[in-house]
């Protein structure tokens, strides 16, 4: 087993083969892999030179993929731990960002914070100005902000010094993403990112040199960072970066770099799929050619077989094959890969009984049966080395097609949270030998792994279980909500019952958003048989995410309760009880004040 280190030095003697990053303005950068090398060199003496020792934590928020790829290589050839942290997308939210970011520093500990020029000066407002001036804000960690050309090493000799890294070490701090609750940093060893890159390049996706991956994810999160950063060093295989903002502004961007770059291998969310099917003109694919695309990943948020289903049908002209779609499971607590779907066989879609899930069993149903059916997508296997198991409440193994918590045990199970024994102990349990136990629910069925959701966002009433996921896929198709911009949970009522909720982001109010609300209920209840107790109607861009775009359903759900949502209008919503005239009072005057909150999230 090889560090990352190891690696990198390895792979100097091929000059041929290079990292290629596409700039916003369309300019292509080639790095080769030997100034790779020597670049994380200059930047880990850089590093060494502005005071920090093996183990330091160093905060990286940087918008330029080469600048990010080269510093955060830099610190682990240095036995630095590095802290990707986010950077802002827009200028909406920044003091919700700064606390974000002040959570990660003083949980981390860094050091030093480097960033770019453009962003200085919003950190340093946000970070360490301080309401009054009294200084209360710089006191609550200890960290120095450097720009990145501080650690560039650009005045050093290019003679590389010889680092050394041993497997056990601290590689970096994956901070979670938040959606269940506040950040915590997963501790990823350099033995971790040698087993899970190995399975992710070898085990699953059988990958040679001649493979060529495109990405345009958010290297800040693990599906970027060790999918396409770390992971393809190790197999030699040659990565072209896009903007994330680019894709996001024109997803064509993202099929037009595979057709020029000769991809074969990319992966992306749910969402992403959708997106670019819906977005892409018939007119930008005529000289595309998609042939060698052999993987496309899917992953990071629930996976609908018609979306992907949709995608490949969209793109079948241009050489697409269903067989290159790869359902997968993952998360930063096991480094990023869990499972990946056989790699070159169908995509595997299990029909399941609404009633039976309920209770907790997964029964399939055929073709010709008339009882109301989920869809789920098989994620595939754990690779070699690893073990699932789905456990019961009681702690029991489960059986074929019984739902119960997923747990994962192997190497590429990282060490737990950083300075937080409570957490890790309750996450990663030593006292089931090494077992983590990842908070999703599931099942295995002839050993492939399905997803049902959060057990912590279960909705449970009546003795019957409910999926949110499904209860948003159904809102999110009805006409005047916006697609994916849901979330459903469940509350106490004043008698103490529970009842269900749906807070979802509309495009009407008044009259059209009532008849909005009455569609959701009728689609709910057609599909699911829930009755909703509760549907509210807020404005565009106010519904709580993560910065890895993943929707906070506990955020929501207090929110909703301390009236910091803002409503389109009190007649777009259905509420048991009714709101009494102080709340709505309260209500209009919070909304009053909030008007560039709104303003700023619109996209």
């Amino acid at each position: 087993m090889q560090t990352l280190l190891d690696i990198l030095r390895d792979n100097a003697r091929h000059a041929d083969r290079a990292i290629t990053f596409v700039r916003a303005t369309g300019e292509e950068v080639r790095v080769s892999f030997p100034e790779v090398y020597a670049a994380a060199n200059r930047r880990a003496r850089a590093l060494h030179a502005q005071g920090l020792v093996r183990g330091d934590r160093l905060a990286i928020v940087l918008h330029d993929p080469q600048e990010f790829v080269l510093t955060f290589l830099g610190a682990l050839m240095g036995g630095i731990v590095a802290v990707p942290i986010y950077p802002p997308a827009t200028l909406a939210k920044l003091e919700a960002y700064g606390e974000t970011v002040r959570h990660v520093l003083t949980g981390s500990g860094a050091k030093i914070l480097v960033t770019s020029e453009a962003l200085l000066p919003m950190l340093e407002e946000h970070l360490l100005g301080a309401e009054g001036g009294d200084g209360e804000r710089a006191r609550e960690f200890d960290t120095r902000l450097l720009l990145e050309r501080d650690v560039r090493g650009d005045a050093l000799s290019s003679e590389a010094l010889d680092f050394t890294v041993a497997l056990g070490d601290l590689a970096f701090l994956q901070f979670t993403s938040g959606s269940t609750s506040k950040p915590k940093g997963v501790c990823v060893t350099h033995a971790n990112l040698s087993a899970n890159s190995h399975c992710i390049m070898f085990d699953g996706l059988k990958a040679t040199p001649e493979d060529r991956g495109v990405c345009w994810l958010p290297l800040y999160h693990d599906m970027g960072l060790i999918g396409f950063v770390v992971a393809p060093l190790y197999a030699q295989v040659e990565v072209m970066f896009l903007p994330t903002a680019s894709f996001i502004r024109r997803p064509s961007l993202w099929l037009d770099a595979l057709h020029r770059f000769k991809g074969t291998i990319s992966f992306a969310p749910n969402f992403a799929y959708a997106l670019a099917t819906r977005a892409v003109q018939e007119r930008q694919t005529k000289e595309w050619d998609l042939s060698r695309v052999r993987v496309l990943g899917c992953g990071a948020e629930p996976i609908q077989a018609s979306v992907l289903e949709a995608f490949v049908k969209r793109f079948h002209a241009q050489g697409l094959r269903p067989e290159t779609l790869l359902p997968c499971y993952g998360m930063a607590e096991a480094t990023l890969a869990i499972t990946f779907h056989e790699l070159g066989t169908p995509m595997r879609v299990d029909k399941v009984c609404v009633e039976a899930m309920r209770t907790g069993k997964a029964i399939a149903v055929g073709a010709t049966d008339e009882r109301p059916a989920l869809e789920l997508v098989g994620c595939g296997k754990a690779f070699p080395g690893h073990e699932l198991a789905i456990v019961g409440d009681d702690g029991a193994r489960m059986t074929d097609r019984m739902v119960g918590e997923i747990w994962f045990r192997g190497p590429s199970v990282t060490g737990g949270y950083f300075k937080d024994r409570e957490a890790t102990a309750a996450a990663f349990d030593a006292e089931n030998a090494g077992w983590l136990r990842t908070g999703d629910l599931g099942y295995l069925a002839d050993g492939e792994l399905f997803i049902c959701g959060r057990c912590k966002d279960l909705i449970i009433l009546n003795g019957k279980n409910y999926y949110p996921q499904d209860i948003e896929r159904v809102v999110s198709s009805v006409e005047g909500v916006r697609e994916q911009q849901c979330v459903a949970f469940s509350r106490l009522d004043d008698s103490g019952a529970e009842h269900a909720v749906i807070v979802a982001e509309g495009r009407k109010g008044g009259v059209e958003g009532e008849a909005i609300v009455a569609k959701i209920i009728q689609a709910v209840r057609a599909e699911t048989g829930l009755t909703l107790d509760e549907v509210h109607l807020i404005r565009r861009g106010t519904l709580p995410k993560t910065s890895s775009g993943k929707v906070r359903r506990r955020e929501t759900k207090r929110r909703l309760e301390t009236g910091e949502l803002l409503s389109i209008d009190r007649e777009s919503s259905l509420s048991l009880p009714p709101p009494s005239s102080s709340e709505i009072s309260e209500e209009a005057s919070r909304a009053s004040v909030s008007t560039r909150e709104v303003t700023d999230g619109i996209e």
